[in-house]
């Protein structure tokens, strides 16, 4: 298992490295790309597995006047990416894979997954808009103890299952970072989001291949995202 020095996508190569030297063999490598960029360095690189990039869904956005605290401040390729953006004189910043890169994924054999994120959606609305947290949000933040890649590898292989891309009950490659790259790995139990807790068909995280040493985590409330 590697553990890097600090979360971000510095570790993007690495971690994509990782899963291509990777013993196990498994058919599917489930990817948590925003823009698609991530998914598409693994898909050029690794050729034995079936890729699938598991993206945002619809109606999300950056909010970039509230990311000058928190991961956009901490991790430095986060904060020169907010810079950017206000340089442009952005306020918001949509979330989801751009159309020159649906293009590239399809033409790379990428299947596109995007829905409802099972322990975000409709819980992350009624922390910002009702100020109430709820069972899903502590088994969120538990996770992101690990690492906040760690949390949305779970969501993203649960994402790809419920629609029906990759089965149930199948082990599986999976990578996701910290907002934005690549910075954790791990072999997964895969299983739809109804069955997270079923107790022979539910999710299992099986092996970590590569982590951020010291995870950073947003705010529950995650300020910069609407």
């Amino acid at each position: 298992m590697k553990t890097f020095q600090r979360p971000g996508p510095v570790n993007t190569n690495e971690t994509i490295s990782i899963l291509q030297n990777a013993s196990a063999d498994l058919k599917y490598l489930i990817v948590a790309s925003v823009s698609g960029d991530s998914a598409i360095k693994a898909a050029e690189r690794i050729k034995n597995r079936k890729v699938v990039c598991v993206t945002t869904p619809q109606g999300m956005f950056w909010e970039v006047n509230a990311m000058n605290a928190d991961l956009f401040n901490e991790i430095p390729e986060l904060r020169a990416r907010r810079e950017e953006w206000v340089k442009k004189k952005l306020s918001h910043v949509p979330l989801g894979v751009t159309e020159a890169n649906k293009q590239k994924l399809s033409a790379l054999g990428v299947e596109l997954v995007r829905g409802t994120i099972p322990l975000f959606g409709p819980s992350f609305s009624m922390r910002l808009h009702l100020r109430k947290t709820t069972d899903l949000d502590v088994v969120a933040k538990t996770l992101e103890l690990i690492s906040t890649g760690t949390l949305v590898c779970m969501e993203c292989v649960m994402m790809a299952t419920d629609a029906g891309v990759i089965p149930e009950d199948e082990l599986v490659y999976v990578t996701a970072g910290t907002e934005m790259g690549l910075d954790t790995a791990w072999i997964v139990k895969s299983c739809a989001s109804a069955n997270m807790y079923h107790p022979t068909r539910g999710f299992r995280f099986v092996e970590l291949l590569a982590k951020p040493g010291l995870a950073l985590t947003p705010g529950i409330n995650i300020n910069y995202l609407r």
